[in-house]
């Protein structure tokens, strides 16, 4: 193994008996219509294993210490500065096939995949857990979690494929389509939905469709109104939300844990 991956593993391996402090970040004003950023669509982590990682969303900042994460809720606006030299970093997120996990320094930076499950399940508990310890307590379980698979590599180099991607979570809440994400790689048709479905794992339409479901559920848990959540997940009413729903869940759209 790489020298440099060997050294960040390493340090991932001690951070369940190093993990010191959890943040949480549920929810915040809606996205900007301008300006650089983007939201996911389910929890994300962010750990700092070395120096200094600064997260910005709005209204606020944070600089992780080594040992110090942040859990990112679903549709939190938010931006990640550059590392600064000698910061290492790592952090979790979910696609629809499988789980992606990147770590990284001001140099260069990996990518790998895992199943969805349970490292889903665990980070949605961290993210409920009711007070301090028991974030850092479920925090340490989805990392032991982690260190416990198999983790592949995820082919998300090619440049095209970041740009659909950033264009994706970056305007879902303007309603974006299909032929955004075409346009936002620079390729054909035919090259662009090849190179999208490879790496993300679904077609462009199936993405766009599974995200705004995903993100609405977040903030349906949120308390947001369905008018709201429609509103920031991109859907052209409440109706045609609803509709998405209940087509998926077989229920009206409503809060859907306590």
């Amino acid at each position: 193994m790489d020298p440099t991956f060997r050294r960040w593993w390493r340090l991932i391996d001690d951070l369940p008996g190093k993990l010191s402090q959890v943040t949480v970040w549920k929810d915040g004003p809606s996205p900007p219509l301008t300006g650089d950023g983007h939201l996911h669509v389910t929890p994300t982590s962010v750990v700092c294993l070395d120096g200094v990682v600064r997260i910005i969303a709005p209204g606020k900042t944070i600089d992780l210490q080594p040992g110090q994460a942040v859990i990112i809720g679903p549709g939190v606006w938010h931006r990640h500065e550059l590392l600064r030299r000698g910061s290492v970093w790592f952090g979790q997120g979910f696609l629809p096939a499988c789980s992606d996990v990147l770590m990284g320094d001001s140099d260069r930076e990996w990518r790998g995949r895992l199943p969805s499950q349970p490292s889903r399940r665990l980070m949605e508990a961290a993210l409920a857990a009711p007070d301090d310890k028991g974030r850092i307590t479920g925090f340490s379980e989805l990392i032991k979690q982690i260190l416990s698979e198999s983790v592949d590599d995820l082919p998300f180099a090619n440049p095209a494929l970041q740009r659909m991607i950033a264009r994706l979570w970056s305007n879902l809440h303007r309603g974006v389509s299909v032929e955004d994400l075409i346009r936002a790689s620079g390729l054909s048709r035919a090259q662009a939905y090849r190179i999208f479905t490879e790496g993300y794992g679904v077609p462009p339409k199936d993405a766009i469709a599974t995200a705004r479901l995903w993100l609405a559920e977040g903030l349906l848990n949120n308390g947001l109104s369905v008018a709201a959540v429609a509103d920031r997940c991109g859907f052209p009413s409440a109706d045609t939300f609803a509709r998405a729903w209940k087509r998926m869940h077989g229920t009206p759209p409503s809060r859907v844990r306590a």
